[in-house]
């Protein structure tokens, strides 16, 4: 797993093909260098080796069972409210501790633990552990007073510092860093941790220092539509599977896209095409745009057919307070809607969902000290 274009994302927990440093394609989160392996390990003999091919056969065995039930259960996954499209596609949400397959590659080389609190601004913080290890530093938070139905999505002026008052970070103080996770504690509260770039000592720490937390909760907004493209949908139902002909096709005179956003309250349309193929949606954000359903943070979109039972590729793009939505008409033409020979309009439905943050300012600072 080693190279120069392989690096790890502590927010998702995935190895991906691109270098360290740069941003993770899926949450945005900077990559870190996967380490090497562990020093002196003998290199694998042939049983090794072929006992990973056979691991790595077990999946592609197991998918064509898989294949089998994904008709059953399609349905029961778009009404649970799956959302699988993102900007770009995004993975299930990331486990809550590092993969095997990361500590096979990069050990654990030091943990200690903590239990320091403090309270300011209504919430208590308290610092359970700090584990390190070949080019990260995990830091396990527990936090009294979080709302129910919110999460911890990042820490603001993250600071920690020895017994002399000297930083253990390099440049002192993390303006903003992502969580990588969040989630309830079974005894109340809410358990959150952040993984750093590179290790520090974990014996060498004397005090952590919070200036603020923000704490996220789930919104989203429904988009109805309908089209009607005459051509598109016979040459659909001619299954010919071309559609380079939408590519070049210079208008479409009886085209007509409608769409509209009833019970929107975070964002308003702010307006509508329709071109080669494509339906593209304007959105603007109501008020700010970190408590809207287009908030940047885990932000996605699902496109589907009037009844919900078929995905349509969609992509969200877009900053500030302002986004676009864009669907591929193509493939709603492809489900089968009706008699193709009329003109009934074609309807989609689009759901965008993001984390609504609300930045919880204090100054929190924990030492053993501070009960």
């Amino acid at each position: 797993m080693g190279g120069g274009r392989q690096a790890w994302c502590p927010r998702c927990d995935e190895v991906r093909a691109a270098k360290a440093g740069t941003s993770c394609p899926v949450c945005g989160r900077q990559l870190l260098a996967v380490p090497p392996a562990r020093p002196g390990q003998p290199r694998p003999g042939r049983a090794d080796r072929l006992a990973r091919r056979l691991r790595a056969l077990v999946p592609a065995a197991a998918a064509v069972g898989v294949a089998c039930l994904v008709l059953v259960v399609v349905a029961s996954a778009f009404a649970a409210g799956r959302l699988t499209r993102t900007t770009p596609s995004a993975p299930a949400a990331a486990p809550t501790t590092t993969v095997p397959g990361f500590l096979d590659e990069g050990p654990e080389t030091g943990h200690r633990d903590f239990g320091w609190q403090t309270r300011d601004s209504e919430l208590t913080v308290e610092l359970r552990t700090i584990t390190v290890g070949t080019g990260f530093s995990r830091l396990e938070l527990h936090v009294d007073g979080v709302r129910r139905g919110r999460e911890i999505s990042s820490l603001e002026g993250l600071r920690i510092r020895d017994a002399d008052g000297r930083d253990l970070l390099l440049g002192g103080t993390v303006a903003r860093i992502a969580t990588a996770s969040s989630r309830p504690a079974p005894d109340g509260g809410t358990d959150t941790e952040v993984v750093l770039e590179r290790p520090i000592d974990p014996r060498a720490v004397a005090s952590v220092e919070l200036r603020g937390l923000a704490l996220a909760q789930n919104v989203q907004e429904r988009i109805g539509g309908t089209l009607v493209d005459e051509q598109l949908r016979d040459k659909a139902a001619e299954n010919s599977g071309d559609t380079t002909w939408l590519a070049t096709r210079r208008g479409c005179p009886g085209c007509k896209l409608q769409v509209a956003c009833e019970d929107c309250t975070s964002v308003r349309l702010a307006g509508s095409a329709y071109r080669r193929g494509r339906v593209t949606i304007a959105v603007q954000a109501v008020g700010r745009v970190e408590q809207t359903a287009i908030n940047p943070s885990r932000r996605r979109v699902l496109a589907t057919n009037d009844g919900g039972l078929s995905e349509l590729p969609a992509w969200i793009d877009g900053s500030g307070g302002s986004a676009v939505i864009t669907i591929a008409a193509d493939m709603l033409a492809a489900v089968p809607f009706g008699d193709p020979s009329d003109d009934e309009p074609m309807a989609f439905n689009v759901v965008i969902q993001a984390q609504a943050e609300e930045l919880v300012r204090g100054s929190w600072t924990i030492t053993p000290a501070v009960r």
